[in-house]
């Protein structure tokens, strides 16, 4: 009993200890996480080859090398365009200004007759307070400026990071059962089972909201992105990728998405109609995802309520950074799994893991006639 608690003790210090040396390397540990998240979502993939016959680290290298050519497909195919859009919208900006002055302008004059004073010292603070901004803005972008110039050695890290995240999630698809091997040593033997299953419920709820949230945010980015394209959307293209993709966030391609949609719209055309039509496009595509996608597609349940994925992320992001948002996920997945065990055993015992098999209605046997 006494080498038991004090193992306990024992390996309770060393996660303590290992998640304060995550959290003060959270930034130096980003790429590696990175390679993590990818690691997870391509392994499913590598396994379907690595049950037809292929070897695990060449399903890892197909698998790397397909998604690495579908990303540069993906941009050939829409940076084109998306250099055009910009174009087209600088060239429209001036435009868009005036038509913003032309539209408050009589709401302005209004309030100068009716709250001259007020007006006036609105005007005032605010030109102070632009005047004040500007050598703070100006000084930062030369002093990035410079920092990005002058600073090699910060240059060198973000070239290692672009090389490092795929060799490393190569690695980790490839070794991925000896790593798992080793993390179940250090578990004791006594309560292997229990953290096993906890393990798998966790993969479970998990990779149900990633295959869900990721075949979601795919599906709505190619309707949002052709949809706005269509309409003559200035920046319809890019905003309706990251409206789309931002989707994985729940509620997030409504802020990122249509919001600027539907304003570019309305300062492109001076019309109430075209903020419709962006909407009808937003519409469908929520519909569609709504009635096709999630039911036939993904499944009932994406294994992570949207809010509580939200609120993790937010808190995530705020806590640790980026380093957060990528370790948000799986801490609520674990939270959520444990939840739901608490819950289970507060119900009687009889009614836990309980497997009922029907019956089958008797039949009786015809005698055999004389």
């Amino acid at each position: 009993m006494m080498k038991t608690s004090t193992r306990s003790l024992l390996v309770g210090g060393v996660a303590l200890l290992a998640a304060v040396g995550i959290y003060l390397a959270r930034h130096v540990l980003v790429p590696f996480l990175v390679a993590g998240v990818i690691a997870y979502t391509l392994d499913p993939l590598v396994a379907i080859l690595e049950r037809r016959g292929v070897r695990r680290g060449l399903g890892a290298l197909l698998v790397m090398a397909a998604l690495i050519l579908i990303l540069l497909g993906v941009a050939y195919a829409t940076i084109p365009e998306m250099i055009s859009q910009v174009r087209l919208f600088v060239d429209r900006l001036p435009g868009y200004l005036q038509a913003v002055k032309a539209t408050f302008d009589p709401s302005i004059a209004w309030l100068e007759q009716r709250y001259p004073e007020q007006v006036a010292l609105v005007e005032t603070q605010t030109a102070e307070a632009v005047r004040g901004l500007m050598p703070a803005v100006a000084g930062g972008a030369v002093i990035l400026l410079k920092d990005a110039l002058t600073n090699t050695p910060r240059i060198m890290i973000w070239l290692l990071t672009i090389v490092v995240v795929p060799v490393f999630a190569y690695y980790l698809i490839v070794d991925y059962q000896e790593i798992h091997g080793t993390l179940e040593t250090l578990i004791p033997r006594q309560h292997r089972p229990g953290v096993q299953r906890y393990v798998e419920e966790i993969d479970r709820v998990l990779r149900a909201w990633l295959k869900g949230q990721l075949t979601v945010a795919s599906v709505l980015a190619i309707i949002y992105a052709v949809g706005l394209t269509l309409l003559g959307v200035p920046l319809g293209l890019l905003i309706g990728l990251v409206g789309g993709l931002s989707h994985i966030v729940p509620y997030m391609g409504l802020i990122t998405g249509f919001i600027p949609a539907a304003v570019l719209s309305f300062l492109d055309t001076g019309k109430w109609t075209a903020p419709v039509m962006v909407a009808g496009v937003f519409l469908f595509g929520q519909l569609l995802e709504t009635t096709v996608i999630s039911p036939r597609i993904v499944g009932k349940g994406l294994g992570l309520p949207p809010a509580v994925v939200l609120l993790a992320v937010f808190v995530g992001g705020e806590l640790f950074g980026f380093a957060g948002l990528l370790l948000a996920l799986p801490a609520t997945a674990a939270g959520l799994v444990m939840l739901r065990d608490l819950r289970r055993s507060f119900e009687p015992s009889g009614a836990r893991f309980v497997v009922t098999t029907p019956k089958r209605p008797a039949t009786r046997r015809r005698r055999p006639r004389p």
